[in-house]
């Protein structure tokens, strides 16, 4: 006998964002590049702790050196945010994402989530490594309350990255200019648009990328974080109104 969709069990018509958000995860874990990201992220990390350190610094000077330097690679994390769309168009598996979530919003959030709280224990967990090296191999351990002001800056970095990446990725039904975009556009911010002689709090505007990096410092300069966080909720929001209208 058939089940109708209307005698099944509530919760089976309606498997809600629970279930998206285990189906997201699931997908997550299958895919082999977004392993290679994380053991990329981390093992440059290690590598310019390793080169950074000399050994009359103290352990914070290496630290905040090597902090200075590494959002360089921040794409290598961001990448896990173009990789969750990214992939589904490439293997055109987005159609069954759906039919799984039966909510195209539940998808976006499901995916929103899963990279997010991705991107941010793989940040902390590079960073420890990279305190860890300092402090049992190079006994300079960088002073604790320090290392958390610096670490939380760019662990908000880059989960914000992340989250431009995914919805670019969204939008644009791929991987390759979302990835240039994360690598280049901070490079063209730092080059060209800093350069500009322009008010202080238009280049804050302007360059959202270098804005929130000055996260990343023992004084933090919180609002200047607002305009990637508002980026990154624009590309968002437009990527779910999209998701929602486009054929997938």
């Amino acid at each position: 006998m058939t089940t109708t969709l209307e005698a099944r069990p509530l919760t089976d018509r309606e498997p809600g964002f629970r279930r998206a958000l285990a189906y997201e995860w699931a997908a997550f874990r299958t895919v082999r590049s977004n392993w290679v990201l994380v053991g990329a992220a981390l093992l440059v990390q290690l590598l310019l702790t390793v080169f950074a350190h000399d050994s009359r610094d103290h352990g914070d000077v290496t630290f905040d050196k090597v902090l200075n330097v590494a959002w360089l690679f921040g794409a290598l994390v961001g990448a896990l945010g173009v990789n969750s769309f990214g992939t589904e168009y490439r293997f055109r598996t987005i159609t069954t994402t759906v039919l799984t979530a039966r909510s195209r919003t539940r998808v976006l959030l499901a995916k929103i989530a899963v990279v997010t709280a991705a991107a941010v224990a793989t940040e902390i967990a590079v960073l420890a490594a990279s305190w860890l090296v300092l402090a049992v191999f190079f006994a300079a351990a960088p002073t604790v309350s320090s290392s958390l002001l610096l670490g939380t800056g760019a662990v908000v970095y880059t989960a914000l990255m992340t989250l431009v990446g995914l919805a670019l990725a969204a939008l644009l039904h791929g991987s390759v200019i979302p990835i240039a975009f994360l690598v280049v556009w901070p490079e063209v911010e730092m080059l060209l648009i800093n350069r500009l002689d322009l008010p202080e709090w238009l280049l804050v505007v302007l360059q959202p990328f270098y804005s929130a990096r000055r996260l990343i410092s023992e004084t933090p300069e919180w609002p200047h974080v607002l305009p990637m966080l508002g980026l990154a909720a624009v590309l968002l929001g437009v990527a779910g109104i999209v998701l929602n209208r486009r054929d997938v």
